[in-house]
């Protein structure tokens, strides 16, 4: 029996039985829409898991701080080692280091254009060294080692703007088209040293840097969108004047702005960016043992991922019930097909049909339930799926607002189905169908030819 009389007439064999032949399929679609959309959602809360961390920074980068390190075992706390050139180099020496980039924060700095003004978290780096973690730019360009007194800010800073002679000085601009200031045209500057005359009413600075705004990053990124980045050289200049303007206030008994970072520390903070994640535990625990401080998104994308596991696990293990359900289903039917079909089976054995042809048919007939159920199931899931990401989108109360409920990031699919999923539920829906025809087509092969016939 040639391979095309084979499909041909297991073909025709599922056609005869329509009725039993689509409930059956109809089982193996059930089961593999399933598996198919139960693990698609676990790949969705992967995505949206991905996208919150980069949302919270780099994931290849550690940030240690001069901070003191506190033990959550002992409920202590031991201080940390100062940031120094001598850390920049032990950070240096580590195995899987790719950079280190020392960063020195500028405190107590107004930021201050016409008639608005904006608090901002300055940060000092070294443009040649802060490339290396491939800054993202909106417009314009990073810093490069020529500039001086320029500046690149970050894309959360536009909405932050404020008037202080308004009542309700502290009202942010949220309308994304309306920026009450033009960082490339606008006149920008940091002012240092703020006094407040209570006669005048007015406020003073002892000291304005005219700033050049060479660039902005896109927003997005919590870490910089309220940052503004200026060369380090600069930083330190600033940080010298207010310290000057912090010594004379406090021998004059004035306020002034105590200093946040370890005095022994050079550096408010040093990135540390490794060349792989997977070294990523390995560099952190390193710069832990040699008494720093380090921080990063290791702990967050641990537990992240060991939950996204987990639910995964879960969701397929719902989904394969289903497609168990379905495979028995098709061990019921291939069974019930032989004992309908025993005077059929004797006279193929008659003519002369070999063990093997009888057993090829049964698994193929099989074989073509799960083909065609798995086909199917594919379809069904995706739109299921379809319908599953449009209804997350919806606002409003129902499915939208209850099931989906603290999904971060509504521009990614909370349900996604990969290409390489479509092929192997195809090819396991198949496999899953010739296993369960089996033992019937085994079952077939070892009837008499002779008792086949006289079976009415």
């Amino acid at each position: 029996m040639s391979n095309l009389d084979l499909i041909l007439m297991s073909l025709g064999n599922l056609w005869r039985r329509k009725l039993r032949t689509f409930l059956t399929v109809l089982g193996v679609v059930i089961g593999t829409a399933s598996i198919i959309t139960t693990l698609s959602l676990g790949f969705g809360m992967k995505a949206q898991n991905d996208r919150l961390l980069e949302q919270l920074g780099p994931v290849d980068v550690i940030t240690v701080v001069s901070y003191p390190i506190y033990d959550m075992k002992t409920e202590s706390q031991t201080d940390a080692k100062p940031l120094t050139e001598e850390a920049v180099k032990t950070f240096e020496g580590i195995a899987n280091v790719k950079a280190v980039i020392p960063e020195l924060q500028v405190n107590d700095v107004r930021v201050v254009s016409g008639k608005y003004q904006n608090w901002a978290e300055v940060i000092g780096v070294d443009p040649a060294k802060y490339a290396l973690l491939d800054p993202k730019i909106s417009w314009g360009r990073f810093l490069n080692e020529t500039d001086g007194e320029a500046a690149v800010f970050g894309g959360g800073l536009a909405q932050t703007w404020y008037n202080p002679n308004e009542s309700n000085h502290f009202k942010m601009q949220y309308d994304q088209n309306k920026k009450v200031v033009d960082l490339e045209k606008d006149k920008i500057t940091f002012n240092i040293g703020e006094s407040y005359d209570p006669d005048t009413e007015k406020t003073t600075f002892s000291k304005t840097y005219k700033l050049t705004v060479v660039g902005e990053t896109p927003g997005g990124d919590w870490q910089t969108d309220y940052q503004i980045f200026i060369p380090i050289s600069f930083a330190e200049k600033l940080n010298k004047e207010i310290k000057r303007d912090n010594d004379k206030r406090k021998a004059d008994n004035d306020y002034y702005v105590q200093g946040r970072n370890n005095n022994a520390s050079k550096y408010s903070s040093i990135l540390v960016k490794v060349n792989d994640i997977k070294n990523m535990r390995e560099v952190n625990d390193k710069i832990k043992e040699l008494g720093y401080n380090p921080r990063s998104n290791l702990d967050a994308t641990d537990a992240l991922n060991k939950n996204v596991a987990t639910t995964q696990k879960i969701l397929g293990g719902i989904g394969a019930v289903s497609l168990l359900v379905a495979a028995i289903g098709i061990a019921n039917t291939m069974v019930m097909s032989i004992y309908e079909r025993i005077k059929e089976i004797g006279i193929m054995k008659v003519i002369g049909a070999s063990v093997s042809d009888i057993k090829k048919m049964f698994l193929t007939e099989a074989a073509f339930i799960g083909l065609f159920g798995g086909a199917l199931g594919i379809g069904l899931s995706y739109i299921i799926s379809a319908i599953i990401n449009a209804a997350s989108r919806k606002p409003g109360d129902g499915i939208s607002s209850s099931i989906f409920a603290g999904m971060v990031d509504a521009d990614v699919k909370i349900s996604i189905i990969p290409l390489w999923l479509v092929g192997a539920a195809l090819i396991f829906a198949t496999i899953i169908g010739i296993i369960s025809g089996y033992y019937p087509a085994r079952k077939a092969t070892k009837l008499s030819p002779l008792e086949a016939i006289r079976t009415q």
